[in-house]
């Protein structure tokens, strides 16, 4: 699969990012996710942890369209909007490592990690970003696994920055079942 149509994918999440360096960095990284991710990697192999909507071959990119839409409302509602562009990139990094760098059938413990490494690379290769734009993607990606992350990377929730928690929690709650509730007066 080539860059353009592994970008083409994430158009629409890519036009809410203003800043034109944050969404062309966040574009160079979703090039370099692996081809597997678009087309054959369930956000979840066992169907325990994510909808039923995200376990077919697209679920991946189901579910970080999902975490983005949730990442966007809940800038606002933690008070990071000036932050929007760096979590909403991060929102698309996420995950673009889900089952590593070579497919292995199954989410990588270590995904979270691997896909900060990418941030990294990705920075390293080009010195796009200012510190700080970095500092806050790079972070966002490598923690937003939460209690669950490898024990060398976890932290404590109440250390998370509001930009860290609003890239966990909107992860977080993307995974769950639709919220219903029947009600009869």
């Amino acid at each position: 699969m080539n860059v353009e149509d592994k970008v083409a994918i994430f158009e629409v999440e890519l036009s809410f990012i203003h800043n034109e360096v944050i969404r062309e960095f966040a574009k160079l990284c979703i090039g370099a996710a692996p081809d597997y991710l678009f087309y054959d990697c369930p956000a979840s192999s066992t169907g325990k942890f994510h909808p039923m909507d995200e376990l077919a071959g697209d679920g991946t990119v189901i579910h970080t369209k999902k975490v983005f839409t949730l990442a966007y409302e809940l800038s606002r509602g933690l008070d990071v909007e000036s932050h929007r562009d760096e979590i909403l990139a991060a929102c698309l990094i996420h995950d673009l490592l889900k089952q590593g760098k070579k497919k292995v059938g199954h989410t990588a413990t270590q995904h979270p990690k691997l896909a900060a490494e990418l941030v990294e690379e990705v920075q390293a290769a080009t010195q796009m970003l200012s510190e700080e734009t970095f500092s806050i993607i790079r972070n966002c990606v490598l923690h937003h696994y939460g209690p669950w992350s490898m024990k060398e990377i976890r932290k404590p929730l109440k250390e998370y920055s509001m930009e860290e928690l609003c890239v966990y929690v909107s992860d977080f709650v993307a995974s769950k079942r639709p919220v219903q509730v029947n009600y009869r007066r």
